[in-house]
């Protein structure tokens, strides 16, 4: 029971860490950050800044709220046409079913790690817990590096095999003067996929770092604390 218990904080950890960052990149500050970026590709068709970033920000909204396509179906470019055709709505209604899907991952796994957390810390092993925790961030940085190896070496090959686990294939490929693609070019998922490694990075080893740290300290106040024997 107790290396089950523990295996459920450890696998809840990698999914709490990633979807956290992942979740971190999907609001309003991220395409303002992108988009300031020097050398961030410029908008192609005559956009203006301002109008590009309304438009980032709504889509990052969307995915935010309760599902209701028309806060997209309903916005208009600067010359009166609609911003979004119907190929580039089925997707984003496709995005917003797998994030919330994701989200709701996310919220059952803390829900197992506090069930677990608290079943071990009733058998009297609270040790066990930041010894879990532990292993949960070095098993999530042990899989970022390969990650972010595959994306350094291999961008087209993990962007590829990343969407065609989430989407029907083709359904998410877009023509170069699509809304879509212009608002969110391969640079800013570049970026995105960046900032999600980083803060997974740093959180795992900090959890890792301290969590190994308390856990020793449990253990040891725990020895000291055993009457002597003869």
């Amino acid at each position: 029971m107790r290396a089950f218990l523990r295996a459920l904080i450890v696998l809840s950890t990698l999914i709490i860490l990633v979807l956290g960052a992942v979740r971190a990149t999907t609001l309003p500050w991220f395409p303002r950050w992108a988009y300031a970026r020097a050398g961030f590709p410029p908008e192609s068709y005559g956009m203006a800044p301002a109008e590009r970033l309304n438009l980032a920000q709504a889509c990052i909204t969307f995915l935010n709220l309760p599902h209701d396509r028309t806060l997209l179906s309903s916005l208009r470019l600067s010359d009166g046409s609609v911003a979004f055709n119907e190929r580039e709505l089925q997707h984003m209604d496709d995005v917003k079913v797998v994030y919330d899907r994701l989200t709701t991952g996310a919220l059952l796994a803390a829900v197992m790690a506090l069930c677990a957390a608290w079943a071990l810390r009733r058998r009297g092993e609270r040790a066990a817990i930041w010894g879990a925790l532990s292993d949960g961030g070095l098993l999530t940085l042990v899989l970022l590096v390969l990650l972010g190896g595959l994306m350094a070496l291999a961008w087209e090959t993990f962007f590829v095999g990343l969407h065609g686990i989430f989407f029907k294939p083709d359904t998410w490929r877009f023509y170069y003067t699509d809304t879509l693609i212009r608002l969110f070019p391969e640079m800013f998922w570049q970026l995105a996929g960046t900032i999600v490694v980083v803060i997974v990075v740093v959180t795992a080893f900090v959890l890792a770092l301290f969590g190994r740290i308390i856990q020793r300290r449990m253990l040891r106040a725990a020895q000291s604390a055993l009457p002597a024997t003869a």
